[in-house]
């Protein structure tokens, strides 16, 4: 991306960075393989075999299964038959019947039901017995292999890192950096020159992802937030209601007849919803006093034919809206590329002159083909921009899976770990490029670089202000979890809010407010008319949600250990002994090098910040040498294959020249 006035987002993902990054991601599996000491053949023999072996157990569940059906048919003929006769005696011994053939067939009932009782007990059980010794024994065998193929890939598995993909993404694309977690700095760069708003005083959401950092000098973060809505829900209820009519037919006879109708009635009742919303929030100085949105079209699933006829539909619109301006004074002009301002839709924005300004022909270009491909999301994605802050909310990130978590690629079997590792990581780049792909398509928004980055300004920093940001505060609550701050009686899910309380050293201390409803079962009745003309109460069931809400504090502190040294830490006696010291359920969360422990309410000032720091720098033993993590990965795997094939050339040089020399040798004989 060295070219700035001719870049292309598309072209580049699918000429250059797909591949490029697939392969680099699959250099970074091999290198973990490869330090790893695995040994690749050996595993995929023994999977086979596993394979095998959960083949044979498959088809002896099947003849288990059988014969457990043969059981289950036996058992009801075995009713069937002792019902059968008991009915037949009862009948023929109270008189119902004097037919001497029913006690006859109730008693052979009678006996053919001792007879499959004896079968059952003998030759049913046994055979039952069999398929079932065998199916153990398949299933134990299946396990065992898969066990020790599990236990192959172990020095593997504990290579794995939660941060490998960022560092892959960085790697990658180098003129984007990530963050390690959303300082004060760069938040309150983003609020207070960009306008961003975090939702930090909105009690209707709760911030649960946020991975932030440079693109191009240019500050980004992507948050992914926790939205609480009242909607309206509809109950439904029912009643059955029976009425008679009489009337004479044409022979003058009185006629009854019988009616029945069910009354449907509905109601709406206040409900909560919860529902996820991610969000990719952008600042650049271009275009400063241009404020304009867009909402996706779905381009890419048009045809040629429906897309000329959208423009064609499109441009008189455009021209109606540019009379209307003009004749009220308004400043929108039609755009000379008709195709880019009908799908890309942009017809309220506020400044012709900038809007020109930012999207030059070329941006028109990528952005129509961004839009039309289906190479990436298509046209999946809306864009506002404010002044100097743009916001891109695309359905493919709704979706992203932004949990990073190395246990998805844990496997018995090294191939499908390869490959889920390959996978997650290409989708995971291909989420994140591609919710930039409309802000790279924009030439000036990649040479524009903020003030503070060309001149190295840092926003300055109280004391008297926490050290970390509330919506980081949310993201260690949340993955500390609901349900440890959970109100009393709570029905639903729970908004977290935080609020700064204290400073104690590099801890600070917040409280956790958090926001559920607990459920009532109510029922209204309904008054309709129905068709006997009388008034009926129709009950329709509906559920009242009260608000309820509980108070309770957190401790959090940063901490230099990644994820995976984190979770070891956890095991650690000292830093348990800590955090029940805090917490009495031993409740705590990790998020981006933060770590937070509920007190329970408890007053934190109390507990010394040094001995949460001392807690916290405790080594691990996920710190021993000898453990690769990062892009060292690549280049390891890289140096390793190097070396690997200069000894591969070695050895059939050697081999080669030895067959000469005999082949001379022979000759010569």
């Amino acid at each position: 991306m060295a070219v700035l006035d001719d870049f292309e987002p598309l072209e580049y993902y699918t000429k250059h960075l797909k591949q490029e990054f697939r392969q680099s991601v699959t250099d970074y599996f091999d290198g973990l393989v490869k330090r790893s000491g695995v040994d690749e053949k050996l595993n995929a023999a023994t999977v086979q075999k596993y394979n095998a072996a959960y083949a044979v157990a498959e088809k002896e569940r099947g003849k288990l299964g059988a014969a457990k059906a043969v059981r289950g048919l036996t058992i009801a003929l075995i009713v069937m038959a002792l019902i059968a006769a008991l009915v037949m005696i009862i009948c023929y011994a109270c008189g119902v019947t004097s037919a001497i053939g029913v006690l006859i067939g109730g008693i052979a009932c009678f006996v053919v039901g001792i007879a499959l009782i004896a079968v059952l007990c003998t030759a049913v059980k046994n055979y039952v017995g069999r398929r079932q010794k065998n199916y153990d024994a398949a299933a134990e065998k299946a396990d065992r292999i898969k066990n020790e193929a599990f236990d192959q890939l172990r020095p593997l598995h504990a290579l794995f890192s939660w941060d490998a993909t960022r560092e892959l993404i960085q790697h990658a694309m180098p003129f984007m950096t990530f963050d390690k977690r959303l300082e004060r700095e760069r938040l309150e760069m983003l609020q207070n020159k960009y306008g961003y708003d975090a939702g930090s005083d909105d009690a209707d959401v709760s911030t649960v992802f946020l991975l932030s950092g440079m693109a191009e000098g240019n500050p980004f973060v992507f948050q992914r937030k926790l939205r609480h809505a009242i909607i309206s829900a509809t109950y439904t209820g029912t009643l059955t209601i029976h009425w008679t009519t009489t009337h004479r037919d044409s022979e003058g006879h009185t006629v009854t007849e019988h009616h029945s109708q069910t009354l449907v009635a509905t109601i709406q009742k206040p409900a909560p919803q919860y529902t996820y919303e991610t969000r990719l929030y952008y600042g650049n100085e271009a275009a400063p006093d241009l404020s304009f949105s867009r909402q996706p079209k779905n381009v890419h699933e048009y045809s040629e034919e429906e897309l000329e006829k959208m423009v064609k539909k499109g441009e008189k619109q455009l021209a109606k809206k540019a009379r209307k301006a003009t004749q009220s004074g308004g400043n929108f002009t039609e755009l000379g590329n008709s195709e880019f301002d009908v799908l890309f839709g942009a017809t309220d924005r506020d400044n012709e002159v900038q809007f020109r300004l930012m999207f030059t022909p070329l941006a028109q270009t990528n952005m129509l083909d961004l839009m039309k491909s289906d190479d990436g999301y298509g046209d999946d994605f809306a864009f506002y921009k404010h002044k100097m802050l743009n916001c891109i909310c695309s359905r493919h990130a709704q979706a992203w899976d932004t949990n990073t978590n190395p246990s998805r690629y844990i496997s018995h079997d090294l191939a499908a770990s390869r490959q889920e590792f390959i996978n997650f990581n290409c989708a995971y780049l291909k989420s994140v490029y591609f919710d930039f792909a409309p802000l790279f398509s924009v030439p000036i928004y990649r040479t524009t670089k903020p003030h503070e980055y060309i001149y190295k300004d840092i926003y300055a920093m109280r004391d008297d202000v926490a050290n970390y940001t509330r919506c980081e505060a949310e993201t260690v609550a949340n993955a500390i979890g609901e349900a440890r701050f959970a109100p009393a009686g709570s029905s639903t899910r729970c908004i977290l809010k935080t609020q700064f309380l204290r400073a104690n050293g590099r801890t600070d201390n917040y409280r956790i407010t958090s926001l559920s409803y607990h459920t009532e079962p109510r029922v209204e009745y309904v008054s309709m008319i129905g068709g006997d003309g009388l008034m009926h109460a129709v009950p329709v069931h509906w559920t009242e949600y009260i608000p309820v809400s509980r108070t309770d504090e957190m401790a959090v502190r940063e901490t230099t250990d990644g994820r995976n040294d984190f979770e070891r830490r956890l095991s650690l006696n000292s830093f348990a002994s800590f955090v029940r010291s805090l917490s009495p359920d031993g409740a705590t969360g990790y998020s981006d090098w933060l770590v937070g422990v509920p007190t329970g309410g408890s007053p934190f000032a109390d507990v010394d910040d040094e001995q949460f720091a001392n807690a916290l720098s405790v080594n691990t033993a996920a710190a021993a040498t000898g453990v690769l993590a990062g892009i060292a990965a690549i280049e390891a795997a890289a140096d390793l294959a190097d070396a690997e094939d200069a000894k591969r050339a070695a050895a059939e040089k050697e081999k080669a020249d030895g067959g000469d020399a005999g082949g001379s040798d022979g000759d010569k004989k």
